[in-house]
This record gives structure tokens, C-alpha cells and sequence, in this order.
């Protein structure tokens, strides 16, 4: 079965449910029609479907996904990338391109897809010490300047990442698009998540911070933020100049 969700759909389930994150609901405050988007770790499409739904056909969203086995049904049933202005990649974005492998983690009930991380540079398992096994998958990985130059995109104003602690591997792999476009950027940060990368959320923090970066967070509204709180994931930044 195949279900048509839109744009209002996805905003009234991230404000009335605990499934959908609650950021969701302030996106239309940073993209409009038009607009260039890329969902960096993008499982079955959920912020490619809001966006796309956003920045309609005159617009595109690069949506970055290297497991094709993530969330097959909500895969399925979003049908996030049908859209025509949805183009998807099947690989990881990092500091270098090449070749790495995504662990997957086992739970339970099966694979844990959505806990999944790119083992390059890593010491370890790290959070996903706590499932019961893991899976192995061989990867093609890019940066993002890579991804940006080969589409020849001539802007970029929104970016999603949620790659499970290697946030700034992605943002030192894009850090030319970054300077060149000033994209507003939505990301996971969590320190149970980077800390298996040798880092912690202050360094992703300072890295924004000192290219011109302001950090908000979502409640009813985008309000600035000192620093990374354990009881928040997604963050906001905007340059500022």
C-alpha cells in the first residue's frame, strides 16, 4: 500500500505526536519555493518528503541515503522520492571520498537501521554497544563538495544531517559549499553518538561558531542557544555574517 502524505500532514504529526521530530514544523520558516535543499542521512525520506513538498517543482532536494534496505515500509509508504524534483544518492557523505562500511546494528526485532554509522575513523561501537550484534555494509562514499560540484548546483539554502555522530566528517567534507552558499543547516547532535569519533558536540559547535554560525533550537518558534544540551538533538544554524 502506498499512502500520499503532504506537507500539512507531516507539520500536524510533528506537532501532535511523539514520531516525528518537532522541528519539522519550523521548516517552512527556512525554505520556500525554489529553494536547493540536501538531506544528509535521509532513511526513508521523511525530511525529503517535507521539503520537496516545500520547495515544490521549481526547487530540488538531493536526498543522500547509502543503506536502500533503510525503513522499507515507511519507504513505501511516503513514496518520498517520486517527486521529480527529488533526486536521491545511494551513498555516505564524509571528510574524503572513497570506499568505508556502515555498521548496522541487530536489535531485538531485526536490523536497527536508523542507528546506523560509517566506521571510518571510529574506536569503537561506541553508543551501539548496547544492541545485541551488528551487520557490516560496504559503502561508496562522498563529501558533500564532491555531491555539490558533480550536480553543478549553483546554490544551496537548507541541509539536513543526521548521520549518527560523524557530523563533522560531513561539514569538513563540505566546507568549501559551506563558505560558498552559507546554507542554513538542521543537525543531529548528540554526544553519545560522537564520542565514538574521537570528538565531542563543543568541536562540531566551534566549527559552525567560527565560520559566522548562530545555533538556534525549535521550541514554538527558533530560539538562539548557548551550547548542546542533552535533553535536545536538533539544532539549528544560521550564518549571521
Amino acid at each position: 500500500m502506498r499512502v500520499r502524505l503532504t506537507g500539512a500532514t507531516v507539520s500536524l504529526l510533528a506537532r501532535t505526536t511523539p514520531y516525528l521530530e518537532s522541528e519539522m514544523t519550523g521548516l517552512r520558516d527556512l525554505v520556500g519555493p525554489g529553494a536547493v535543499c540536501l538531506d544528509v542521512g535521509a532513511a526513508a525520506g521523511l525530511y525529503t518528503l517535507a521539503l520537496s513538498r516545500l520547495t515544490g517543482p521549481s526547487g530540488a532536494v538531493h536526498s543522500v541515503e547509502p543503506l536502500s534496505f533503510a525503513h522499507p515500509l515507511w519507504t513505501r509508504v511516503l513514496a518520498a522520492w517520486d517527486a521529480p524534483q527529488v533526486h536521491r544518492h545511494a551513498m555516505a557523505l564524509g571528510a574524503e571520498p572513497g570506499s568505508g562500511v556502515m555498521s548496522v546494528p541487530v536489535g531485538k526485532y531485526g536490523l536497527v537501521t536508523g542507528r546506523s554509522f560509517l566506521t571510518r575513523k571510529t574506536s569503537g561501537l561506541g553508543s551501539n554497544a548496547e544492541f545485541r550484534g551488528e551487520v557490516k555494509v560496504a559503502v561508496d562514499i562522498d563529501t558533500l563538495d564532491g555531491l555539490c560540484a558533480r550536480e553543478g548546483l549553483a546554490r544551496l539554502d537548507f541541509v539536513k544531517i543526521d548521520v549518527e555522530g560523524a557530523e563533522l566528517q560531513v561539514l569538513e567534507g563540505g566546507w568549501r559549499t559551506i563558505e560558498a552558499f552559507r546554507p542554513a543547516m538542521l543537525i543531529e547532535i548528540e554526544a553519545r553518538h560522537i564520542e565514538r569519533y574521537g570528538y565531542s558536540p563543543d568541536d562540531v559547535l566551534a566549527w559552525l561558531t567560527a565560520r559566522g554560525y548562530t545555533m538556534y533550537v525549535w521550541k514554538n518558534g527558533w530560539q538562539r542557544a548557548a551550547g548542546v544540551s542533552s535533553h535536545t538533538r536538533n539544532y539549528l544554524f544560521r550564518w549571521d555574517g
